[in-house]
Order: C-alpha cells, then sequence, then structure tokens
C-alpha cells in the first residue's frame, strides 16, 4: 500500500469512528466505541442487546467483539478495511489477541467476520462466511438488521465460550 493510500484510509478511518463516538477509542472501549453504527441501522434497544452480549463475553472470558456499520467502503476492498478497523480498536487481550471484528458495508451488501490470531482456531474463516450465510444474510434480507447482528454475536459468543481452552491456540 502505497503512502497517500495510507493517509486516505487512516483519515476514511478517523472520520467513520469520530462520527460516531464522543471520545478517542481505546483499550477500554465503551457501548457507543463498541458498536460504530455510522450505517445508523440499529435502534438503541438493539444496541443495548447486542451490547450485553458482548460485555457478558468480555466479562466471562475477555475475548472481545466490536461492530461497526458504514454506508460504503467507496471501492476499497473489505478485507483491508475490517483489518485496519481491527488493528486500530486493538481489540482482545494483548497475551492472546482474541478480539473479533464484525463489519458491516451496508449499501454495498458486504459483511466480513476479523477475527483475531488468538481465536482462529475456534473460529476458521470457514466458519465465519457461514455464520454470515446463515445468520446475518437471511436477518438483513428480511431488514432486521439489529437481530442478524445480535445472532451473529451470539453464535460467536457461544463458539468462544465453548471452546475457550483452544483461545491463542496455534490453528490447527
Amino acid at each position: 500500500m502505497d503512502f497517500m493510500h495510507k493517509v486516505l484510509s487512516l483519515i476514511f478511518l478517523l472520520a467513520c469512528v469520530s462520527c460516531e463516538t464522543k471520545q478517542p477509542v481505546d483499550r477500554d472501549l465503551t457501548l457507543e466505541s463498541r458498536i460504530i453504527d455510522n450505517a445508523n441501522i440499529l435502534t438503541r434497544n438493539e444496541k443495548d442487546s447486542i451490547f450485553s452480549l458482548i460485555k457478558k463475553l468480555d466479562l466471562q472470558i475477555g475475548s472481545q467483539i466490536a461492530i461497526i456499520t458504514i454506508d460504503s467502503l467507496y471501492g476499497e476492498k473489505i478485507e483491508a478495511f475490517s483489518i485496519d478497523m481491527a488493528d486500530s480498536l486493538r481489540l482482545g487481550g494483548p497475551i492472546y489477541n482474541d478480539g473479533i471484528l464484525i463489519t458491516i458495508a451496508f449499501k454495498d451488501r458486504m459483511a466480513r467476520i476479523e477475527v483475531g490470531t488468538g481465536l482462529e482456531n475456534i473460529i476458521k474463516d470457514e466458519i465465519a462466511a457461514e455464520i454470515i450465510r446463515e445468520e446475518l444474510a437471511p436477518k438483513f434480507r428480511e431488514k432486521n438488521y439489529g437481530q442478524g447482528l445480535f445472532l451473529v454475536v451470539e453464535k460467536i459468543s457461544g463458539l468462544i465460550r465453548d471452546n475457550s481452552q483452544r483461545i491463542g491456540q496455534k490453528p490447527e
């Protein structure tokens, strides 16, 4: 990635984060910064119910989940955007890198689950794709965005809880 593209990506990232949060994004993520709904697809009640799952996982296991919704990637690849955002948010613990970022590019009709290396043994790429296909996509087609994201977070949380002994292990 050339220097100008990195600068533009950083500006876009900062614009996305500053639109929703009132404080800098840091390790102690709040409700507003754990669910960054720049596409405005979630109600306050939906955010609250999703966040309750996120907080429960964080308190019980320590793994962290965040969600970002944006209108469009404007031609950027969702993989690159998700990796940049996950790196910026510094999700998960420093020892295990056990964070997950769920990215929704609403108008582009794209979604991605970015998995930290400490969870790759639990949530492989095929499993992440299956979660999007089976849990998220059907609810989004029905315009039940909050329910779709709730189901995704619930599924991911369950997988992590059921396999917590594997956090930090190298993928098989």
